[in-house]
């Protein structure tokens, strides 16, 4: 199973670099998947998960919640997601256009990870307090995710092989 993790921000306005910053710590870890940092949640995003299995895709939100509250939407809520990125073209569109045109190409399993933010308008590279603290706790479901896919016994064969 193939996995792949993206995430969307600009990394030089605060909260909207979330997805790039949790990005930054998943490299740290030895997931077996592969990351992308994007700046835009628009067709580069299919470009980027076309071919696999498991994807998680993690952005900034405003659904007028308190800053740092975490979501977790799979592909099958898609339909029912009030969903308010901080990008040009709304991601659950893209995903969507993606379902309709790429069809068996699309991953079959489709994660969205979003963090409520508080400023994406102000030039700083940190986000605010409370969005910075929920970064940890995102890149820990992240990893179980991942552990609780088959992209972990791919990885264990990989390494058996080697042996």
């Amino acid at each position: 199973m193939k996995c792949v993790i993206v995430g969307i921000g600009n990394p030089n306005l605060c909260d909207d670099a979330l997805g790039i910053r949790v990005i930054e710590e998943i490299e740290k870890l030895n997931l077996n998947a592969d990351t992308f940092a994007l700046f835009m949640g628009d067709f580069d995003v299919l470009d980027k998960i076309l071919g696999y299995d498991l994807a998680i895709i993690v952005d900034a939100i405003r659904l007028g919640n308190e800053p740092g509250t975490i979501y977790e939407f799979s592909h099958d809520e898609f339909s029912f997601i009030p969903f308010s990125g901080t990008h040009g073209m709304n991601l659950i569109t893209t995903l969507r256009v993606g379902m309709e045109v790429f069809g068996e190409e699309m991953p079959g399993d489709i994660r969205i990870i979003a963090v409520e933010v508080e400023d994406v308008e102000s030039f700083g590279r940190d986000c605010t307090p409370k969005v910075k603290a929920a970064i940890p706790k995102v890149v820990e479901r992240i990893t179980e995710i991942v552990a609780g896919s088959n992209c972990c016994l791919d990885q264990i064969a990989a390494e058996s092989r080697q042996k």
